[in-house]
């Protein structure tokens, strides 16, 4: 029988003693130093069926209902988590068009930082190919103020990258993290 292994924090929601005693008696359920158990979701759709084939007495009844709440409970469970890998998703595109649209404003930053050095590469060949009361100073000054505050935005604008990056991976992982998560098995149905 290949049976899936599904794995939970066995302190997330307590079993009744007499229903993790018959599940580890069949062998569907397994606990890891206490910490994590582990569910073969082919057995216990089988020991269910059997549960309810013997199920003449109140006591049964009630092993049944409690096996079934604590599967609604799973089932929710993995709902929630579910819902949170779509929220995470929506959050890692909106991230994601937020960081091309940093992207593009640090190209046009660049552009704008390399056209600048030209144009100042340009005035300082002229300036020196020209006398001296020629020169334009307040025009001069005026460039170089304009290319320090390009150079201000443009280590923002890498900054804000480099965060809303770093912010995208966390993201991806926390994704990645829910994905890997099990779900529940399929609901076993009652006889």
């Amino acid at each position: 029988m290949s049976g899936k292994l599904f794995t939970f924090n066995a302190s997330s929601f307590t079993l009744d003693a007499a229903v993790e005693s018959l599940l580890r008696s069949r062998g569907a359920i397994t606990l890891d130093f206490g910490q994590s158990a582990y569910i073969n979701s082919d057995l216990v759709p089988l020991i269910m069926a059997e549960l309810v084939e013997k199920s003449s007495s109140a006591a049964s009844e009630e092993l049944v209902a409690q096996l079934k709440a604590e599967f609604a409970r799973s089932q929710a469970q993995s709902q929630k988590m579910a819902e949170d890998g779509a929220r995470l998703v929506q959050q890692l595109k909106s991230a994601g068009a937020e960081v091309a649209s940093l992207k593009e404003q640090l190209a046009g930053a660049n552009r704008t930082i390399e056209s600048l050095k030209a144009e100042s590469a340009r005035l300082q060949v002229a300036q020196k190919s020209a006398p001296a009361p020629a020169i334009d100073r307040a025009q001069y000054d005026k460039v170089v103020r304009e290319l320090q505050q390009l150079k201000a935005q443009n280590a923002e604008a890498i900054t804000s990258l480099k965060v809303l990056e770093d912010e995208n991976e966390e993201l991806r992982e926390e994704l990645d993290s829910l994905k890997g998560q099990t779900k529940p098995a399929p609901a076993p149905k009652a006889g």
